[in-house]
């Protein structure tokens, strides 16, 4: 399938793979950049006038259906949605108070939920909804354990809709550790996971996965070797594991000094 005249809805797109993913496509497509940024979508907007963009914290109740709005007053149809806002905290477990958690959740798994939701109610021709998932839906950093199980939950939801026989619409993506603006809001100093990638890799190999209608795209093709070796040697695992515990525990006792 060709990535050209769609009507696509990106959120997350003032930086980090949703920007890029902007780069991209706006040439060839009709954009609607979300985005809680109001500096980073003007950027956006001025570096490509003929996008559309919408200034939203996806947070706050009802927001899916107003970014919902502002596309069908648009357009007929949405062809692609890349759900692609998300958050992350860097730290213990036990730090992580009830409102940060529940909006981790909301964000990484509620509103890609609604989303999915809406789009079937609205819509009877096909669409393709791209929700960036994580690496750490399979691997659990240490550090990261919100975020890991918000991942985790997604991938399983994903997974239910699919056992349903439901799903050719959806497709999650896992990508590694990127290097984006998400490490300096997790966290100050934060440690980042092995391997590291660029958001404009991570959004090229997005996009090859989604012209092929892909349901599940890696863009790391070295954590993706891993996860298939690991099945044979499961001591790839614990051994990760180990080896970013001991950054986190640095990272720790680094804290703890200042």
């Amino acid at each position: 399938m060709s990535i050209s005249n769609k009507n696509i809805v990106i959120t997350g797109a003032a930086s980090g793979i949703g920007k890029a993913l902007v780069q991209k496509l706006a040439k060839d497509n009709s954009i609607l950049a979300v985005d809680i940024s109001e500096e980073g979508l003007k950027f956006l907007q001025k570096v490509y006038p003929e996008i559309m963009v919408v200034h939203i914290d996806l947070l706050e109740e009802g927001a899916v259906e107003e970014v919902m709005e502002k596309a069908f007053a648009m357009w007929n149809t949405v062809d692609m949605y890349f759900a692609n806002a998300g958050f992350g905290t860097y730290g213990h477990w036990h730090e992580v108070d009830e409102k940060k958690l529940e909006d981790i959740f909301r964000i990484n798994v509620t509103v890609p939920f609604l989303t999915g939701k809406a789009l079937k109610k609205r819509q009877s021709s096909p669409f393709r909804l791209i929700v960036t998932a994580s690496a750490v839906s399979y691997w659990t950093v240490p550090g990261y354990s919100v975020y890991s199980a918000s991942k985790a939950a997604m991938h399983q939801l994903a997974e239910g809709i699919r056992a349903e026989g439901d799903g050719d619409w959806l497709t999650l993506v896992y990508p590694a550790s990127t290097a984006t603006s998400f490490f300096v809001m997790a966290g100050k100093n934060i440690p980042q996971a092995y391997p590291v990638q660029s958001a404009e890799r991570a959004a090229e190999y997005m996009l090859k996965g989604v012209a092929k209608n892909k349901k599940y795209i890696y863009p790391s093709t070295l954590f993706r070797f891993v996860l298939l070796v690991n099945r044979w040697i499961p001591l790839i695992k614990p051994l990760y594991t180990l080896f970013e515990r001991r950054k986190f525990q640095a990272w720790s006792n680094l804290r703890a000094s200042n």
